[in-house]
């Protein structure tokens, strides 16, 4: 997942406009308010569009599906533990990050901003593994 969307961010930095940015930036604000409601399912499905607006930017649909196929498994256990794990604040501050870097047409920053969002993810999913092993199969 990590290589595709780092890929996806470093294209759209090249190809953003102003308007994508500003939709990208209602996103961004939608997530406040969801979080400041505490309407996390709301959070999480904004979350998705914020990722999935960044392939569309990009012009990468086929990596979207990719990644959303890829991260079904991993989204069933990360709503079932967000808040003490990866606390939305963290991923909108990091989703913040990535938006800025984009902002500035600054590939090597969208690039490292993206890596740190996505390392945050999974070092999350791994925490949730080790607190909640019957959740998981051996296989």
């Amino acid at each position: 997942r990590q290589a595709i969307e780092c890929a996806v961010v470093r294209r759209a930095a090249s190809l953003i406009n102003d308007n994508q940015c500003y939709l990208l930036e209602q996103n961004l604000h939608q997530q406040r308010i969801a979080i400041d409601r505490k309407q996390l399912n709301d959070f999480f499905q904004l979350d998705d569009e914020f990722h999935q607006k960044l392939a569309q930017i990009a012009e990468c649909q086929l990596a979207w599906d990719t990644v959303e196929n890829i991260k079904a498994t991993i989204d069933r256990v990360r709503y079932m533990s967000l808040d003490h794990v990866s606390p939305p604040e963290m991923l909108l501050r990091q989703h913040h990050d990535i938006f800025s870097a984009l902002e500035k047409r600054d590939v090597e920053a969208v690039d490292k901003a993206m890596t740190l969002h996505l390392q945050e993810i999974s070092e999350s999913v791994q925490l949730i593994r080790q607190e909640n092993r019957e959740w998981f199969s051996e296989e």
